[in-house]
């Protein structure tokens, strides 16, 4: 199914902190069971950097490397809820759907992907 809502979509934290405004057709959302995606619950949406603007401060987000330092877990240190991760090729994000404003993720379809079994643990933080 599809969004109701028109681009661009806004996105956001729990507490509001953190603000992004997103260019780009809400699809071909994915469900990881890596290590850190089942903890987070993080939901991908991969979508081009260029798409994507920040509304609020830079400084307000927090990251998390683990794999390497090219990569990141993006998240409001005040309410802790994970909104993006980069490090993807062709200068690619990935934004955690669940921070869309107005849409409710259950009416969308999401592919699932192995990452627990399909991806090398990495050097343990």
């Amino acid at each position: 199914m599809r969004a109701a809502m028109q681009r661009p979509y806004r996105l956001s934290c729990h507490c509001g902190e953190i603000a992004i405004e997103v260019d780009a057709e809400l699809s071909r959302l994915v469900e990881c069971n890596c290590s850190t995606c089942r903890r987070s619950g993080f939901l991908h949406w991969k979508v081009d950097a260029a798409a994507v603007r920040l509304l609020t401060e830079k400084r307000r987000m927090s990251t998390y490397i683990w794999r390497g330092i090219g990569e990141g877990h993006h998240f409001c240190p005040t309410c802790g809820t994970a909104i993006l991760r980069s490090g993807y090729p062709g200068d690619r994000v990935s934004l955690n759907a669940r921070c869309i404003e107005g849409v409710d993720v259950f009416t969308l379809e999401v592919d699932r992907y192995d990452g627990r079994n399909d991806m090398p643990p990495g050097p343990l933080p």
